[in-house]
């Protein structure tokens, strides 16, 4: 490369963010870097998910640079939030050096449409990395009415920073025909899967020391690692446990994480008789996820209805990654329903199929060598279409078509 094309990209949660989500960029933007590539990246001072232990790669040691926006006072959610903090951002963009590309992510979503009117206006490319699909996720989430003014007006900006951009990076296919629906053109949308984050490594049996410490030696566990929010089935997971504990008394559902919704489902195993069934632990630093998803005999993944191709949770690559099978609640029209049924690697019930859970179960706790083999497949699958090298690949090819046809334009 003659002269080191600039890049800018934009994400809130970066490094040291505890957050696991927080790791893809930082993987994208070292591998850029290592490329050849000059890479800045604009980010939130604060952090989404504070982890004790150590602090992850720094991305500077690759050589790229970080720009802080510093911490907010008042309320940090909600509109005015995102537009107080788009723009400190924007203040923090070196726009003398003149970049040549601009990538962001959908955190904070109003991001994506300040991002999209900076680069129209230096006549910059710009890709976005649709994490999830704005302002229908908003809308699932119950924030929007649909058909409100505010959401109509939010509808149009989005679209048309969708539209602009000269890349849009889709988690997977149903994600895809979302973003088809929105009018971005077919020849702008490229799908690249978000990977697994962390130590790939897992520890079973003795070598655990979590299950004694959790009292989970013995047991068949169900894990749910991550955030608990207002996307995700909760109900269904639970009314299952309370269906089979008499056929199944060892069964435990761990929850390690945060979340909207946690505190609700605790509430209701207590409603249900299950407190003795169901255990909530903090999160934790991804150095232990190996420790963590080791404890579990299927790990959770869950969505409700109306979330299907506008989030797809990325924890279900680092279930596959480590060789752990998953158990997936939710549509069963969904990305994570499709990956999971061509790898073989877990079960899909849907929402609301309480009973029929709690069948399959007790099933699967008497059956362990099926779960070794959902879990072999599944590892199998991930190595050879979802690994991180292939995703970063994917993102290389991305941004040298875009700056290539910006030279020829």
């Amino acid at each position: 490369m003659k002269q080191c094309p600039r890049i800018i990209f934009v994400e809130q949660f970066f490094y040291p963010e505890g957050w696991g989500g927080a790791q893809i960029p930082r993987d994208i933007t070292v591998d850029l870097a290592r490329s050849g590539y000059g890479v800045t990246v604009v980010c939130g001072e604060e952090q989404y998910l504070f982890v004790e232990g150590g602090a992850a790669y720094d991305p500077r040691l690759a050589g790229v640079a970080i720009r802080y926006v510093p911490r907010s006072s008042g309320n940090r959610k909600g509109v005015l939030a995102q537009l107080r903090f788009c723009a400190a951002l924007m203040w923090r963009i070196d726009y003398w050096r003149r970049p040549c590309l601009f990538i962001c992510q959908t955190n904070p979503p109003l991001m994506i449409v300040a991002l999209a009117l900076v680069a129209a206006v230096l006549g910059r490319p710009l890709i976005i990395i649709a994490q999830d699909i704005y302002p229908e996720v908003m809308v699932a989430h119950g924030m929007l009415r649909n058909g409100s003014v505010t959401g109509t007006v939010l509808g149009i900006l989005f679209r048309w920073a969708y539209k602009r951009a000269a890349r849009v990076i889709s988690l997977g296919p149903k994600m895809t025909n979302r973003l088809h629906a929105k009018g971005v053109a077919a020849a702008k949308i490229f799908e690249i899967s978000n990977w697994a984050t962390g130590d790939l490594s897992v520890v079973r049996g003795s070598a655990n020391s979590l299950l004694e410490e959790w009292g989970l030696s013995g047991k068949f566990v169900l894990l749910y690692s991550g955030n608990l929010g207002v996307a995700h089935d909760s109900e269904t997971i639970l009314r299952a446990v309370a269906a089979a504990k008499t056929r199944l008394p060892q069964l435990r559902l761990v929850l390690i994480g945060t979340g909207a919704r946690i505190d609700q489902a605790m509430e209701m195993a207590q409603s249900l008789g299950i407190s003795s069934y169901v255990q909530r632990r903090s999160p934790v630093h991804l150095d232990l996820l190996p420790q963590t998803l080791g404890v579990a005999d299927l790990a959770l993944v869950t969505l409700l209805p109306g979330f299907e191709g506008l989030v797809v949770p990325s924890k279900l690559l680092g279930h596959m990654a480590r060789g752990v099978p998953t158990l997936y609640v939710g549509p069963k029209d969904g990305d994570v329903a499709d990956v999971i049924s061509r790898s073989s690697g877990g079960i899909v019930v849907g929402n609301g199929e309480a009973e029929l859970l709690a069948a399959r179960l007790v099933e699967l706790a008497s059956d362990r060598g099926r779960l070794s083999r959902m879990g072999d497949s599944a590892m199998r699958f991930y190595g050879e279409n979802l690994a991180r090298e292939i995703g970063l690949s994917r993102y290389r090819s991305v941004v040298r078509d875009v700056l290539d046809e910006r030279q020829r334009s």
